[in-house]
């Protein structure tokens, strides 16, 4: 049997390619079952995807297994058709966060080119596909049957990730990759150490995959994927990318006196949240290596904050703000632009707590209503009525087709109040919105944030 893996390019130039992992465990898996397997990452080889025929004929996979996030959906559709112009007899599998969240949906817009969408965790789930087990027979899958689309029973969270082989990066050209976010050395590469979260955040669609089981790897296992990186390929930094790193204290604390018992030199960054962390966490955090965190404090509101289920205080942004700085932790601040709920007043709030908590990195995005979110599902009529495509789909957009929602202010009021947000919290923004405002002559844009920086503009 042999497997082909595909991560198609995102439609948005700009965005940072990182490593495909969900494709590299699904290869590790079906290497250590005997299946030829092999994946292309399209993502972050643009240049060879008009060759896709080539590569395709030249392999000659009886299954082809496509990864998509919403931004690559389209192109996961156009290569599944490519597919099927090649040969009918290629069982095409698309998974990943966009199919799971849609899966229904993704068939049908997929118009026959997708024989299979996997829902959840892939792994085992593209290992009975490859096995040749009859459709009714695989957990987690949603397919077409004589026109009718049939949904199997779903596929039980892996609970112990242990058992996982350590995903096949010889496959990708790992060195090639960036990765998202600032950067203290080169090579660098993610690694995950946890699956699930279980939060109820509305505007996130995570649990699509992982579901809300929070599973971790036993601190030994994941010291050694660390060793394995920096001995194989001369990784210098690694960036955890579990949807929620610090959320077991103890597991955390483990992982970080392993990897100094073991003298293992490198840096790292995670993701957290602010009510997840305490002072002595961070500071083993970082005699451990850990330069940079990543927090979303979302909204400087705190009915913003309620309306959202982020389940955090405005207090306690302050206190893990104060803490990382304290232990010597640089931090990543995520703010977000129109919830539920936002009006101008709101927006000045967490334009305001982005200058009292003081991060190093700052990120305002607009709300983005994600396939398999709650607030996607809530507001899905609107959605569609709006007529907006997958590929604007996309949390920095710098046009007006994002698609808002639960919110009275306008696309482009979010947009004008985004360049605000940043020109109020970093000098650089500051220099190009002073720029932008005289080259538009949106004067107004640049009062407001000079009025904000003033302590003039009140907020409710």
């Amino acid at each position: 049997m042999k497997v082909l893996l595909i991560n198609p390019p995102t439609k948005k130039a700009g965005v940072p390619s990182i490593p495909p992992l969900g494709l590299a465990y699904l290869a590790a898996v079906l290497r250590e079952n005997n299946a030829a397997v092999d994946i292309i990452d399209y993502d972050l080889e643009r240049s060879k995807f008009d060759n896709f025929n080539d590569a395709v004929e030249t392999y000659s996979p009886d299954i082809i297994g496509i990864s998509a996030l919403t931004l690559q959906i389209d192109n996961a559709y156009s290569l599944a058709h490519k597919v099927k112009k090649i040969s009918k007899d290629i069982r095409v599998v698309l998974g990943g966060a966009h199919p799971s969240a849609l899966p229904e949906q993704t068939l049908k817009e997929a118009s026959g080119a997708v024989d299979i969408v996997a829902v959840g965790e892939g792994e085992m789930t593209i290992l009975d596909i490859a096995k040749g087990l009859s459709y009714e027979n695989i957990k987690g899958i949603v397919y077409v049957n004589n026109g009718q689309i049939l949904k199997t029973p779903p596929r039980q969270a892996i609970e112990n990730l242990n058992t996982l082989p350590l995903p096949a990066r010889d496959l990708l050209k790992i060195k090639k990759y960036r990765g998202w976010g600032p950067l203290r050395k080169t090579p660098t590469t993610h690694l995950i150490s946890s699956r699930g979260c279980p939060f109820e955040c509305i505007f996130c669609s995570e649990k699509s995959v992982f579901g809300k089981s929070y599973r971790v790897r036993s601190p030994e296992n994941i010291v050694s994927e660390i060793k394995h990186l920096v001995d194989t390929y001369g990784m210098e930094e690694i960036s955890f990318y579990d949807d929620l790193f610090t959320l077991d204290k103890k597991h955390v604390m483990e992982i970080c006196e392993k990897l100094e018992q073991e003298k293992i030199t490198i840096e790292w960054k995670a993701l957290s949240r602010v009510n997840t962390v305490d002072f002595q966490m961070l500071e083993t955090m970082r005699r451990a290596g850990c330069w940079l965190i990543s927090y979303g404090f979302e909204s400087g509101s705190q009915e913003i904050l309620n309306a959202i289920r982020k389940n955090q205080t405005i207090e306690q942004c302050v206190a893990a703000a104060l803490m990382t700085h304290q232990a010597g932790i640089k931090f990543y601040g995520f703010f977000m632009i129109g919830n539920v709920g936002e009006t101008e007043e709101t927006v000045i709030q967490t334009i305001r707590l982005a200058r009292k908590l003081r991060p190093d990195y700052y990120q305002f995005t607009i709300v983005r209503p994600d396939p398999g979110s709650y607030l996607y599902n809530k507001y899905k009529d609107a959605i569609e009525k709006a007529h907006v495509s997958w590929e604007e789909y996309y949390a920095f957009s710098s046009d007006n087709s994002i698609p808002v929602v639960g919110t009275l202010l306008s696309v482009n009021r979010l947009l004008e109040l985004r360049d605000i947000a940043y020109i109020c919290t970093n000098f650089r923004s500051f220099v190009k919105g002073f720029i932008k405002a005289a080259l538009t002559l949106k004067w107004d844009l640049l009062l407001k944030a000079v009025n904000i920086l003033l302590n003039k503009e009140k907020a409710a």
